[in-house]
């Protein structure tokens, strides 16, 4: 759960040119060219993946892990162990304006961004009896962690769309000037928009691990705990 990748690609450009009145503008080419308002269409998509169960691993297997991946407490022998990825990619489609000085003038016109999840699993320790209570309980303590994984996805989607939509209206389109090269200027429109989605998509992934750290408090641990010592003193 503590994965996460960033992907921004660049899409191959549209020559177009402006109207005759725009040619004709006797205004700064740069200033013209920034004062073009941005509104490129966004589109997005998500995945969940496909939930894996895995019961080949040992206690002390899963706790390494665990360890390496800092979610969990040292000296503490994991019995299950939820895990997924939180993958994100961005697709920016542009279009060339030729102006009347022969300078050009990059302007974003798609987005594509894609976030969600990506071998989700859930490990379950091969020291564990089926059927038997810790078994249940280790179980369902792993489902809940990746539920919460889902639904902490399908609340911030939503925001993060909206947040998006609005923010994107201060990326402005850049000017090329005729000598300047067009790549530079199309990797600092992607930087533009790298460093505007890219804390968006943080915040998803800390708002996901606030809420796992909730289910993994000791007090919860020890909740837990006391529900199969409860259940095995009692005769079956």
């Amino acid at each position: 759960m503590k994965k996460l990748f960033f992907v921004l690609i660049l899409s191959g450009t549209l020559i177009t040119s402006l109207s005759a009145e725009a040619r004709e503008k006797p205004a700064d080419a740069r200033r013209y060219c920034e004062s073009i308002a941005p509104d490129p269409e966004i589109t997005f998509t998500t995945s969940y993946g496909k939930l894996v169960y895995d019961f080949s691993l040992s206690k002390s297997e899963l706790s390494e892990i665990a360890q390496k991946a800092g979610i969990f407490e040292k000296g503490v022998f994991a019995a299950g162990l939820a895990l997924v990825n939180i993958n994100s990619e961005y697709e920016l489609s542009t279009t060339t304006k030729v102006m009347w000085n022969n300078d050009r003038c990059l302007i974003p016109t798609n987005l594509n961004v894609y976030i969600g999840f990506s071998k989700p699993v859930i490990y379950m320790a091969k020291e564990l009896q089926p059927a038997t209570c810790t078994y249940n309980l280790v179980l369902r303590h792993e489902q809940v962690h990746q539920q919460i994984n889902k639904q902490a996805l399908e609340y911030f989607i939503p925001i993060i769309r909206r947040e998006l939509t609005e923010r994107v209206k201060q990326i402005h389109p850049i000017h090329v000037g005729k000598m300047a090269s067009e790549d530079k200027a199309s990797q600092a429109l992607t930087t533009r928009y790298y460093e505007t989605i890219s804390p968006l998509v943080n915040r998803l992934r800390d708002e996901i691990l606030a809420e796992q750290h909730k289910l993994d408090s000791s007090s919860n641990y020890k909740m837990e705990g006391n529900i199969c010592r409860s259940f095995n003193r009692k005769p079956h």
